[in-house]
């Protein structure tokens, strides 16, 4: 199957549409994760209303095994990242998303250097 996706010119510089659609589950991963964390901190259950996009950006970044250690890796990093994001700004998230992706792009590098 394939999706016929226009390139978004994510950040200033032309991406594949395959590298678009990582940077918008990451986009996405990122702020409903920050919008969970708040609600969480305003005392609601937000234990039911998590939406997991991890393991498809993971496997679009190409790992094909998702390890516990990487998954806890992924979501230690999701955090850290997801802190930083401005739903008022929208080019200081667009910094923080692509930050996201080069930081998964050199665990996956080591992780495949790791393996040979």
């Amino acid at each position: 199957m394939k999706i016929d996706l226009k390139t978004q010119g994510f950040p200033n510089f032309k991406l594949s549409t395959h590298q678009d659609l990582i940077l918008f589950l990451i986009r996405n991963e990122l702020l409903g994760n920050r919008f969970i964390n708040q609600l969480n901190t305003l005392g609601f259950d937000t234990s039911f209303f998590n939406i997991e996009l991890g393991t498809a950006i993971l496997s679009l970044i190409g790992f094909e095994h998702r390890t516990d250690t990487l998954l806890e890796w992924y979501h230690k990093t999701l955090s850290s990242y997801a802190i930083k994001v401005s739903t008022e700004d929208v080019a200081a998230t667009n910094e923080v998303v692509f930050d996201f992706y080069i930081a998964l792009r050199i665990k996956f590098q080591t992780h495949k250097n790791n393996m040979l």
